[in-house]
């Protein structure tokens, strides 16, 4: 199996095949982060659209300096912002649903319970995840990009930093005080 960035260097050489295999390996995932930035499948689906058209017109100025899925991580934050942008005020929070599946069958964020729940425990278990999603929501979008890179995601601090251009001490701290503030309010509902 080809590397990401033998992949790209086919791509820029004329492979067709290689960008369609890139484009197999990380349309879901670019969707599924696109759609916890966003809130909503249309546009999540029209920034993957766009990411990738983005992609192709960039390869080659792509440096094979970083991993190819920092790189377009990069580019889809960049991309998801200027949906966003275009269509929210400056300021307005995004909805990040929790406990859907994306269309790669990976998870979205949600909060751990025990596998067997009981009526009264799935109330409660609704109920955090409902509160957790309201206080995800209130973070402010530098916080939460970083929280959702680094826990959703699964990038490493260097990788998020790439992503967001902004230090590896900056993405920590960032992650902390997403932390800090996500346990601020969830405080009355955890022991």
């Amino acid at each position: 199996m080809r590397t990401d960035e033998e992949l790209m260097e086919l791509y820029r050489k004329g492979s067709r095949d290689a960008f369609e295999e890139l484009f197999a390996r990380y349309h879901g995932k670019v969707i599924h982060f696109a759609y916890r930035m966003t809130g909503d499948q249309a546009r999540a689906e029209d920034a993957a659209q766009e990411t990738f058209l983005r992609i192709a017109r960039a390869a080659f100025t792509w440096q094979p300096k970083a991993k190819f899925s920092t790189w377009m991580y990069t580019v889809a934050r960049r991309t998801t912002l200027n949906f966003l942008r275009d269509e929210k005020e400056e300021g307005d929070k995004v909805p990040i649903p929790l406990g859907e599946e994306a269309g790669d069958g990976s998870p979205a964020l949600q909060l751990r319970g025990p596998s067997a729940l009981n009526p009264e425990e799935m109330a409660w278990s609704a109920e955090i995840q409902e509160r957790f999603a309201a206080a995800l929501q209130r973070l402010p979008e530098t916080y939460r990009a970083a929280f959702i890179l680094n826990r959703g995601d699964g990038l490493s601090y260097e990788e998020v930093a790439t992503v967001l251009e902004i230090t590896v001490q900056a993405v920590k701290s960032r992650i902390f005080r997403a932390r800090e503030m996500l346990m601020e309010s969830l405080s009355g509902l955890l022991p």
